[in-house]
């Protein structure tokens, strides 16, 4: 079997956009002093791609809270292990 489609990015907003729209991070890696965020790739995350692409709506709350707990995620990669990433996806 091969590998599963994945998406990556480097756009911390849009990022946040995929939290509140309720896509898990599948991976968090640093390359240089770049974050590398990694989603599961799907016909609905595209969607919702396009979406932010287009001015796509959400709560100002939660996306400001995301973006803020994206941020402390970030400063927290080089010294940590997975189980950030799994609090940040709620589990």
């Amino acid at each position: 079997m091969g590998a599963a489609a994945r998406f990556e990015t480097l756009d911390l907003n849009l990022v946040a956009f995929l939290r509140c729209h309720g896509f898990q991070i599948a991976d968090i890696r640093q390359i240089e002093s770049r974050t590398v965020f990694t989603f599961a790739d799907s016909g609905k995350l595209r969607e919702s791609i396009l979406d932010f692409a287009n001015d796509g709506q959400v709560g100002a709350r939660s996306f400001a809270n995301t973006l803020r707990d994206l941020k402390a995620l970030i400063r927290a990669v080089g010294t940590t292990d997975r189980h950030h990433i799994d609090e940040v996806n709620g589990e």
